[in-house]
């Protein structure tokens, strides 16, 4: 079945339903806007408090601006340059988030986008977050037009904790590993943009003590993370962590990030 890249490119893996699929988002493109919805439930949540995951506002994020990107490129894939996102209110467990995107700047190559979550259960503002993306300069990246009239199926609900259906492993503290699997790869077949920022945040959240959580998450991608597994490195600042991610296959350095902590509420 599809899967979506980081880009929001999709490709076709039989027999997988990508993780992503997982997260509880539905999204709809209409005249160049995109619009969605999600519940928050528990296993999206930090482990040990209600808070939604930076990560997963990042990944509906990456999906869903991915599609208009596209939209832009096509037939060439649009690859995700960089993602930022700022939480203003952290979404918690029995929340529904509503998203809404469009693209700010549409260049030649590059092209920006901009998405709001707001929270319906209580009206406010959650998080937003900015995305670049930049037309593959590899002249065999091909990409159906037919594709783009699909968006992704669902949605789905995750069975267990993100991370255990991710796979990712604390080595030691401010050390996470996520794995190179079928199900979590974009249609380049490198890990998935989305599980990249999860690496970032299980770095810099393990490098704490007690519950935390990441109240900004900033994320320059280098290279696709072809090999893996993909190891993220926290080095903290205080409330800052700057985090380097390498892919361990290949020894290379695929992405560079900054992620802001704060205290989270214990469950």
């Amino acid at each position: 079945m599809n899967t979506v890249d980081n880009g929001g490119n999709r490709g076709n893996v039989d027999d997988v339903r990508h993780i992503v699929m997982e997260l509880g988002l539905g999204f709809s493109v209409d005249d160049g806007v995109a619009t969605g919805r999600a519940d928050v439930f528990a296993e999206l949540c930090v482990p040990g408090t209600t808070a939604l995951r930076t990560s997963v506002l990042a990944t509906w994020a990456d999906i869903v601006t991915g599609v208009l990107a596209l939209n832009l490129t096509a037939p060439r894939p649009a690859l995700t340059l960089d993602l930022d996102v700022q939480v203003v209110e952290p979404a918690e467990i029995g929340d529904t988030i509503s998203l809404k995107a469009r693209t700010v700047k549409a260049g030649r190559t590059v092209a920006v986008c901009e998405t709001q979550f707001r929270n319906e259960t209580s009206g406010t503002l959650t998080a937003v977050c900015h995305t670049s993306f930049v037309t593959s300069p590899n002249p065999d990246h091909v990409f159906s037009h037919g594709a783009l009239a699909g968006l992704p199926e669902g949605p789905f609900r995750l069975p267990v904790p993100l991370t255990e259906r991710v796979g990712s492993v604390i080595v030691a503290p401010g050390t996470v590993e996520v794995p190179h699997r079928a199900d979590g790869l974009n249609a380049g077949g490198a890990i998935q943009g989305g599980l990249v920022a999860l690496a970032t945040e299980e770095a810099a959240t393990s490098s704490a003590q007690g519950p935390t959580v990441v109240t900004a998450l900033g994320i320059r991608y280098l290279r696709p993370f072809s090999v893996g597994p993909a190891r993220a490195v926290a080095d903290r600042h205080g409330e800052v962590c700057l985090v380097h991610l390498t892919d361990a296959g290949t020894g290379k350095l695929g992405a560079v990030a900054t992620a802001r902590l704060a205290d989270a509420k214990p469950r």
